[in-house]
């Protein structure tokens, strides 16, 4: 796993952009969001483009050093930056924020850990955005590349993405934690995932691609 801020900055946020603008076109304007494992803060400053007010937070404070420098430099105000544990959510109230957000995290942490992150992020609100690889990734360039982008992330990282998809991916791993499937929409190829799912069980809307 890349932990360097700058390194992160430079290298792989700009590759995100139209995910990042995918995940913000699914949350309500003036919303209260909180956005987890949020690395360099480029899905937050996105977000707050229209939101009331952003939190994200990373266990990484080289991270989250970049993210509070980026939103001096921008002047986002209504965002703030936390060095946190995703499985410990404890500096936030229950259902503090109208929408937790999660964008390629959730296939670096360790299965064991699924309970407890899912868990706190549906602890501090009803509504989850998440995004992360299709499973099965597609056979073309893309999902190649995805592959090959975990191969080389290190062992501990592309044995946790292993894991991620032989548990089914996000929708299998989102139920057997008590969440409910509002809407799935496949996206870049087929490569990612985008699922909004409840906290409430309230039944499936639909599946789009």
């Amino acid at each position: 796993m890349v932990e360097s801020g700058g390194f992160y900055g430079a290298f792989v946020d700009p590759v995100l952009v139209k995910m990042r603008k995918k995940v913000a076109a699914h949350i309500e304007p003036q919303q209260k969001i909180i956005d987890v494992a949020c690395g360099t803060g480029a899905q937050v400053f996105e977000l707050a483009k229209n939101a009331e007010f952003v939190m994200g937070v990373d266990l990484s404070s080289s991270m989250i050093k970049k993210a509070a420098q980026t939103k001096i430099k921008q002047g986002f105000e209504n965002t703030g930056f936390k060095v946190c544990d995703a499985t410990q959510l404890v500096h936030f109230k229950e259902k503090e924020f109208d929408v937790a957000t999660m964008s390629l995290a959730l296939h670096q942490f360790s299965p064991l850990l699924y309970s407890s992150i899912l868990g706190e992020m549906k602890r501090i609100s009803a509504k989850i955005v998440i995004v992360d690889y299709s499973v099965p990734l597609p056979k073309n360039i893309a999902g190649y590349g995805s592959r090959w982008a975990e191969f080389i992330a290190g062992r501990e990282h592309h044995r946790n993405f292993r894991k991620f998809c032989k548990n089914g991916g996000l929708e299998n791993v989102l139920k057997e934690n008590g969440l409910a499937i509002k809407k799935s929409v496949y996206f870049a190829r087929d490569t990612f995932q985008l699922v909004v799912a409840l906290a409430n069980g309230k039944e499936k809307d639909g599946k789009t691609g």
